[in-house]
C-alpha cells in the first residue's frame, strides 16, 4: 500500500477560485524513469472496494495480531469464539453483520495496552482493499488518536468507539482531532443491545461497528458518495439508546463534531447526522461531511492504483494527456452513477494534468501531479486536490 497523507481543501464554489493552494493534498509513492511508449490502449481507472471492514479488538481465541477475514458471524465464532465478559469484538462483529457489512477483517489483540493496540493495528497493513475500521469495546483517548492517525495513513476512514457521556464523549473527540481531523466520525449515545451472555437481558455496547455495518451496507446499495443518515437507516440489533437525543440536544452535539443517535417515532433507532469529528463550530473545515471525505478517498485510492501503467511513461505532455483522459472517464462514470452535483460533467468535476501542475522540478523528481475538483451533493462547493505521482 503506498504511503502518503491526505490534506484536501474546499478551493471552488460553482467554480470560483477561493481556496489555498498550500493546502492541497499531496499523495506520493515512488517510481523509476524509463523512455517506455505508451501502451496503445490505456487501461480503465476501475473503482477500489469501500466497504471492506477492519475490526480490532478483545476475542476469546484466536490467532493473535493477524488479520483473518470473515463474512458472518458464524465464521467469527469458528474463529475467534463466543463471547466472553469485558470483551466487545463479539458484540462488534454481530453488529457490523446484522447492518448490512459483508467483509471484515478481524484482528485479535494480544494486549490492551497501547503497545498493543499499535500492534494490532499495523496487523491491518497486510490488507489492501481497507475501507472502513472500527475497534469495538476499545474507547480511550490514547486509543481513538492511534486509530485516527492509522486511518489518515492508510486512506481509510474510522468510525470511533467513544465513552458513555456525552462529556466523556467531548473529550474523545478531542482526542480525535489531535492525531486527525477529517478521517474519523463520533456517534452518542451507546446503543443498548440483547446480551449474548445473559439470554433475555440488554446490555449497552459502542456504536462503532453498527455504524461500519451501516456504511458498508449503504456503500454496496447506494454508493459511497450517499448520505448514511435520517429516518432511513434503522440501526438493526439495537433495542434501545443510553440516553434519549432530542433534536436541540443533537444540533449540539453536531456543533461539537458529534453525530446524534435518535430514537424517532415510526422509524425506530436511526443516526441523526454525518459528519466528521473536524466539521464542530470551527471555520473552513475541508471536510465537513462523511460522504464527502469517504468520496475523495475512493476517488484517491482508485486514481492511485489506475495509473500504475505511467510509472514507466515519458513525463511529458502525452503521457499527461493520456491521464487527464483516463481519469475523465473513471470521473464522468460516477457522474453518471449519481455521486456528484451538476446537471453535466462540467459542473461535477474538473482534472488538470499538465505544465500547469507538474513543474520541471517535479519532473526531475520523477512526479506527474493531477489536480481534481469536484462537487459533491451536500454541500455545494467543489472539493479540490492534488495526487503527486513518484514514479517508479
Amino acid at each position: 500500500m503506498p504511503v502518503g497523507e491526505v490534506e484536501a481543501f474546499a478551493q471552488l464554489e460553482r467554480g470560483v477560485p477561493v481556496g489555498h493552494p498550500d493546502r492541497e493534498q499531496r499523495r506520493c509513492w515512488t517510481s523509476a524513469h524509463s523512455q517506455a511508449m505508451l501502451p496503445a490502449v490505456t487501461p480503465p481507472i476501475l473503482g477500489v472496494a469501500t466497504s471492506t471492514t477492519g475490526l480490532v479488538g478483545e476475542a476469546a481465541q484466536g490467532p493473535v495480531e493477524q488479520p483473518v477475514l470473515v463474512t458472518s458471524l458464524v465464521e467469527f465464532e469458528q474463529v475467534f469464539g463466543m463471547p466472553q465478559p469485558g470483551q466487545e469484538l463479539f458484540l462488534g462483529a454481530r453488529q457490523f453483520f446484522l447492518n448490512g457489512g459483508a467483509r471484515a477483517w478481524t484482528v485479535r489483540l494480544g494486549a490492551r495496552s497501547a503497545a498493543g493496540i499499535r500492534r494490532g493495528l499495523a496487523a491491518l497493513d497486510a490488507v489492501d482493499d481497507l475501507g472502513l475500521l472500527s475497534l469495538p469495546g476499545l474507547s480511550g483517548g490514547t486509543t481513538l488518536a492511534a486509530a485516527a492517525a492509522y486511518a489518515r495513513s492508510r486512506g481509510t476512514f474510522y468510525v470511533a468507539e467513544t465513552a458513555g457521556s456525552r462529556a466523556a464523549t467531548l473529550t474523545a473527540v478531542r482526542a480525535i482531532r489531535a492525531a486527525d481531523r477529517g478521517h474519523a466520525a463520533a456517534f452518542f449515545p451507546r446503543l443498548r443491545v440483547a446480551d449474548p451472555l445473559q439470554p433475555g437481558s440488554t446490555r449497552l455496547c459502542g456504536s462503532s461497528a453498527t455504524i461500519a455495518g451501516l456504511l458498508a451496507r449503504t456503500d454496496i446499495q447506494r454508493g459511497v458518495s450517499a448520505f448514511a443518515a435520517g429516518t432511513g437507516t434503522h440501526l438493526q440489533g439495537a433495542v434501545g439508546l443510553a440516553s434519549a437525543v432530542g433534536e436541540q440536544a443533537a444540533a449540539k452535539l453536531r456543533g461539537d463534531g458529534v453525530n446524534a443517535i435518535r430514537q424517532v417515532p415510526t422509524h425506530g433507532i436511526v443516526v441523526w447526522g454525518a459528519r466528521t469529528v473536524g466539521s464542530g463550530r470551527e471555520q473552513g473545515e475541508d471536510w465537513k461531511y462523511v460522504p464527502v471525505r469517504r468520496t475523495a478517498l475512493y476517488i484517491e485510492e482508485s486514481i492511485e492504483h489506475g495509473i500504475g501503467w505511467a510509472d514507466f511513461e515519458p513525463n511529458d505532455e502525452p503521457l499527461w494527456r493520456r491521464l487527464r483522459e483516463t481519469v475523465v472517464s473513471f470521473l464522468t462514470q460516477m457522474f453518471h452513477e449519481g455521486a456528484f452535483a451538476g446537471a453535466i460533467p462540467g459542473e461535477a468535476f474538473y482534472v488538470r494534468c499538465g505544465s500547469d501542475t507538474t513543474t520541471q522540478r517535479d519532473i526531475d523528481k520523477g512526479i506527474v501531479v493531477i489536480e481534481i475538483g469536484f462537487a459533491p451533493l451536500r454541500p455545494a462547493e467543489f472539493v479540490t486536490f492534488c495526487i503527486r505521482h513518484k514514479r517508479r
